[in-house]
Order: C-alpha cells, then sequence, then structure tokens
C-alpha cells in the first residue's frame, strides 16, 4: 500500500513539473527571464549528462564539456555545409560525440582515479587550445558565426516557420530535456544502472560476477556524451555563434558543483543543484551585480564545493532526506503513542 501511494505521489509530482514547464513562459512578461528559464533547463541536461559518469559509474571526467562544444562546432562547421535542419543537426552531434567518447573511453579507461581526471583535464586543455588557433576550421577567438536558425515545417501546408524568439527557443529545448530525463532514468533504474553501482563501488569485484566495467563506463560515457553533444548543437542554433568558449573549464566548475552539492548519483540531487546554481547569478544580476558576479563566480563555487564535500557529503539530496525521515518517524512515534 505505502508503494503504491509513494508511486503515486511520484507520478503527480511529474505531471506538475510537466504543467509548469509548459504554462511558466507565459507568465514571464520579459525577455530576459525566458532566457534565463532556457539556460536553467541547459544546465539540468547538461548535469544529468554528466552525473551519468560521474556520479553512477565514479568516473570523474573534467573534460565533459569538449562534448559539448565540439557537438556545437559539428552543426556550425559540418551541419551548416551540409545544409541540414534542427533535428538532423542535433542527431549528427549526439552520434559524433558517441563515437568520439568511446574512442576517448577506451584510451581514458586504461587509467583510474585522480589520473583519470587529469587526464581528462588535460584532454579539455587542448581541445579549447585547438578551437582558439584553427582559425581556418573554427574562425579561432573569433568564433564560428553564421549558424542558421532553425525551422520548421508546419504539417499538412507550404508553410515554413522560423524560430527567432526567445519562447520558441524554449518550447524546442523541451523534448530534448524530455527525452534525456527518460533516458537518464532508464538506465539507472534498471540493470545497467545496478551494474553501473557495482563499477563504481569495486571493479575488481564487479569483474568477478560477471560485470566488464569497461563496457559500462563505456555506455555511460558514450550516452552522456551524445546527450552533451545534442545540447551543444541546440546552444549553437540558439545564439547562431560557436566560441571557443564553450569548451572553458568554467563550465566544469559549474558541473562538479552542481552535481555534488546537489546529491551525486541521484536524480533529485541534480535537478536541485541545477535550479539553484543556475537561478543564483540571474539573481545577482538583477541584484544590481552584474560587474562583480562573474568575477568571482568561480571562486564562491569552489568555496561551496568545499565547504559542501566537508559538511555535506551526500548533497542537499542526502540533506532533505534525513528530515524527511525524521519527520516521518516522529509522526509514527505520535500515532503509536
Amino acid at each position: 500500500m505505502s508503494g503504491l501511494k509513494s508511486r503515486g505521489w511520484r507520478i503527480g509530482g511529474v505531471v506538475v513539473l510537466i504543467m509548469i514547464s509548459l504554462l511558466l513562459p507565459h507568465y514571464l512578461n520579459s525577455g530576459y527571464a525566458i532566457n534565463a528559464l532556457i539556460t536553467t533547463v541547459r544546465w539540468i541536461i547538461f548535469a544529468l549528462s554528466f552525473d551519468l559518469i560521474a556520479g553512477h559509474v565514479g568516473a570523474v571526467s573534467l573534460g565533459h564539456p569538449v562534448f559539448f562544444g565540439a557537438g556545437a562546432y559539428v552543426t556550425a562547421i559540418l551541419g551548416t555545409k551540409l545544409g541540414l535542419g534542427f533535428g538532423p543537426n542535433l542527431l549528427l552531434a549526439a552520434v559524433s560525440m558517441a563515437f568520439l567518447a568511446l574512442i576517448a573511453g577506451v584510451a581514458f579507461f586504461r587509467i583510474r582515479g585522480v589520473t583519470f581526471a587529469i587526464g581528462t583535464l588535460g584532454a579539455a586543455i587542448i581541445a579549447q587550445l585547438v578551437a582558439n588557433n584553427a582559425y581556418n576550421l573554427t574562425g579561432g577567438p573569433m568564433c564560428s558565426k553564421g549558424v542558421p536558425r532553425p525551422t520548421l515545417a508546419i504539417p499538412f501546408t507550404e508553410r515554413v516557420l522560423e524560430i527567432t524568439q526567445p519562447i520558441d527557443y524554449y518550447y524546442l529545448q523541451l523534448p530534448l530535456l524530455a527525452i534525456t530525463i527518460v533516458t537518464y532514468l532508464a538506465l539507472t533504474s534498471s540493470r545497467n544502472g545496478r551494474a553501473f553501482l557495482a563499477v563504481r563501488e569495486d571493479e575488481v569485484r564487479s569483474s568477478a560476477v560477471g560485470i566488464f566495467p569497461l563496457r559500462y563506463k563505456l555506455l555511460a560515457l558514450a550516452v552522456g556524451a551524445a546527450i552533451a553533444g545534442a545540447l551543444g548543437s541546440f546552444q549553437a542554433q540558439y545564439i547562431t555563434v560557436v566560441c571557443p568558449s564553450e569548451l572553458a573549464l568554467g563550465i566544469t566548475n559549474t558541473l562538479l558543483i552542481i552535481v555534488f552539492v546537489g546529491g551525486v548519483a541521484s536524480f533529485r540531487g541534480v535537478m536541485i543543484g541545477a535550479l539553484i546554481f543556475s537561478i543564483i547569478p540571474r539573481l545577482l544580476e538583477l541584484g544590481g551585480t552584474r560587474a562583480v558576479a562573474p568575477a568571482y563566480q568561480q571562486i564562491a563555487y569552489g568555496l561551496i564545493l568545499i565547504l559542501g564535500m566537508l559538511f555535506l557529503p551526500e548533497g542537499l539530496d542526502g540533506l532533505i532526506t534525513r528530515y524527511v525521515q525524521r519527520f516521518r518517524s516522529g509522526k509514527n512515534e505520535e500515532v503509536e503513542t
């Protein structure tokens, strides 16, 4: 009975979230607010893709933004030349990044722990240097410009709708969010999720019971990279410009904050972290600290990450879970008395 009740609450929560996500933009009166909403959804997608490999498998890749930036460049360079539409661009970027992840994973998963993190960090630095210096290919610091805006054909008519307004981009991003959430939950709540946990806890023991760690590491990395690549393609078509900053290490810092402070390997924790740490910079800007916040944001995030690891090792989700359990145990004691 309690299981059915819990499932009912989860389904109800999902329905409420869907209704809020569909209706919220109509109550926002400014393009800035809708752009902030798009940014929030982007961080949710990005953080979920990162948590697949860093949280569930335990391989903290500091080069995850490479897949996002490279996916954006695939759309800006190859997708533009081929004249692809919105959907094919996302698919091309996703497949390309999944293939890149498989190649990189075979090499990088030969090393473990801190060495793995440092290796992926080096790869991220190299990728950004290439993007900055390959003028003929990426445009270098001048960026790759002229990415066409997406167009959608209206069914049963010859009309073509060009996506230009922020609210249109928001609704265009929602299917990618839905696919990400379904993929994340399908992987982590199934037999694959249990294999991920076994690999994360002890690779040697997992190998002894017939689990191949490399296979599941590559699966998590490839799926996370495909999601990040598709998100990079969306970003390229959203701002129509792709710069080397899309591969910046500052993105990695934000991902670490969202996942490890929100709650590593926890869907609810990642959602909480993404919402909090995408809304805070927007509030600072509205508070008149637009010039100050970017200069000190990474320092503040570093301090938050250190304090979170020291005092909240299970993240905000773990803190919420403990308080909920205490509340329920208190109510049960009152009923018994």
